[in-house]
Parts: C-alpha cells; structure tokens; sequence
C-alpha cells in the first residue's frame, strides 16, 4: 500500500511536472536543440535571479561555473 503524499511531496512534485512541461513546449517551439538551450537558460535565470535576491554570491558562483561547463563542451 502506498501513503499519500506529504504536502511538500506534492510541492516538488508539481514542480518538476511544470518544468518538464515547460522544456516540452520549448522543445515542441523551438526544435530538440534550440528548445533544450533556450530551457537552459529560463533555468539559469530563474534560479540567478533567486540567488541574487537572496545575496548568495555561492550560488552565483555555481551557476556561472555551470554555464561556463555548458559552454565548453559545445565549442570544443
């Protein structure tokens, strides 16, 4: 038997339901490659933006290193 889902079960869970919709429809726009980077980037802005709001210059740091990951593999 499976218990229902705590209310913040249900939170993360519809959050990953709406991005997966969200780079779905990116996708769907914009073409598999096209849609995928410009979700990455609603993604990098969504969560600089939040960290920029909360001052953590750590998270900030983290996404910069990973878009500059994202960077290096494509051009090399």
């Amino acid at each position: 038997m499976t218990r229902p889902l705590l209310k913040s079960e249900l939170r993360a869970q519809r959050s990953r339901e709406y991005l997966m919709n969200q780079r779905d429809e990116f996708i769907a726009r914009h073409g598999e490659d096209l849609g995928a980077f410009y979700f990455l980037v609603m993604l990098l802005q969504t969560h600089g933006r939040k960290a920029l709001k909360r001052g953590d210059p750590a998270a900030l740091r983290a996404l910069a290193h990973d878009l500059h990951a994202v960077y290096v593999k494509h051009t090399q």
